[in-house]
């Protein structure tokens, strides 16, 4: 089979298998994401072995998770976010520490030396935006002031912890460059602030003068799609993950969406990618590689001790804004998804991780993104005829 005809055809299966779930889980009144994610685990080369695990899989992946994040964007205002941003930092904040130390801890329990414990550690500090984000969308809920809150917190958690994974990662080549270290730090900072504070006001004020003077067909779609794969370039350049160029590249041009109707162009796009992204990443389970008696009790502990954690931080950040607040943001936050995968992947290039903690990691971050759906869908039930963003009063 030629190279072309093989990346056809797996985007047929890949795409056709996540509808057909899709319906099912539609069906039975289950969140659509969990169809997709099983869709990928039957179809992967741990199932019926219809797709392998190929680049162009995951590429074509990365960009639906891009797209996801960009349309989630295109829904929040900066102003939604500043009122949402003591809690969100606090949530976080509490969400890299409680998780990295709790990891590290079990590990080293467990016998494993500091690098091992600190890289399993670090693979439970990031939480995987994606899947909330689907979730919350599919749910009308984007809007909700725990939404908010979430997407704050996941934002700076994955920063935080694509700086711990550079600080572990130098740990375990013997040595620690502080003087790179502190140019990823001024990057990202720079990179974030930016976005979210002048690049919203620059442009609301110009981009639609600069679209009317535009001749070509589509123009807001053409400027929306740079935007997004532009910034997404920018953010894996300076050194954290392409999903947080996006996400900042729909707050962008969140300003502009009424009139340059963005999320209503992208729906096509939206509808076609994002599944793949879901149903590739059900393909990476292997189940019947994690069922030895030793390995699965490890795995066991390590999934309760991720989700603990995060609801542990989500409380913490969160306690004065009610248990149901801090309840709904501890669920939205459990997902660790492809973040997780990249940490146990990077591990085991790196010769920190054998096969069997890089299982532990992959098995750990597809549980908690299955899990997650069911739980937000369960904790946000009463607030689903929600349609307008809730004012948050911050803690005195």
């Amino acid at each position: 089979m030629n190279d072309k005809l093989e990346i056809l055809l797996h985007l047929f299966i890949i795409f056709t298998a996540a509808k057909i779930f899709a319906e099912i889980f539609t069906r039975l009144k289950q969140p659509i994401v969990i169809g997709e994610l099983i869709a990928g685990a039957v179809i992967g080369a741990h199932g019926l072995g219809l797709i392998g695990d190929t680049h162009v899989n995951d590429a074509i992946a990365e960009l639906g998770v891009i797209i996801l994040l960009f349309m989630v964007g295109l829904e929040t205002r900066m102003d939604d976010m500043r009122e949402v941003g003591r809690p969100a930092i606090m949530v976080g904040f509490f969400g890299v520490m409680i998780p990295m130390v709790m990891g590290y801890g079990l590990f080293t329990l467990y016998g494993f030396d500091s690098i091992r414990a600190l890289f399993m550690g670090t693979a439970m500090v990031a939480t995987s935006i994606g899947i909330t984000a689907r979730v919350l969308g599919d749910m009308g809920l984007i809007k909700h002031r725990t939404s908010r809150i979430i997407l704050g917190a996941a934002i700076l958690d994955d920063i935080l912890g694509l700086l711990v994974l550079a600080m572990v990662s130098s740990l375990a080549k013997g040595s620690f460059n502080y003087v790179e270290f502190s140019i990823l730090l001024a990057e990202a900072l720079l990179f974030v602030v930016f976005l979210t504070t002048v690049g919203p006001k620059l442009a609301g004020k110009h981009i639609h003068k600069f679209v009317d003077r535009l001749h070509i067909g589509e123009a807001p779609f053409a400027i929306g799609l740079i935007m997004v794969l532009g910034l997404s370039v920018l953010a894996e350049y300076i050194g954290l993950a392409a999903i947080i160029g996006a996400f900042l590249a729909g707050i962008v041009l969140s300003e502009t969406s009424d009139f340059l109707k963005l999320e209503k162009k992208f729906e096509p796009v939206s509808h076609f990618l994002v599944p793949v992204f879901f149903v590739v990443m059900g393909t990476k389970f292997d189940i019947l590689a994690l069922l030895t008696p030793s390995t699965l009790v490890l795995l066991t502990l390590t999934v309760i001790v991720a989700v603990i954690s995060k609801m542990i931080g989500s409380a913490l950040g969160t306690f004065q804004l009610g248990w149901r607040t801090a309840l709904q943001t501890g669920v939205g936050m459990v997902p660790r998804g492809e973040v997780g995968i990249v940490v146990g992947t990077i591990g085991l290039s790196l010769g920190v991780i054998g096969q069997e903690l890089y299982g532990i990691v992959l098995g750990m971050s597809i549980l908690t993104t299955v899990i997650a759906p069911p739980l937000l869908t369960l904790s946000f039930r009463s607030d689903t005829q929600l349609s307008e963003p809730e004012p948050v009063k911050e803690p005195v």
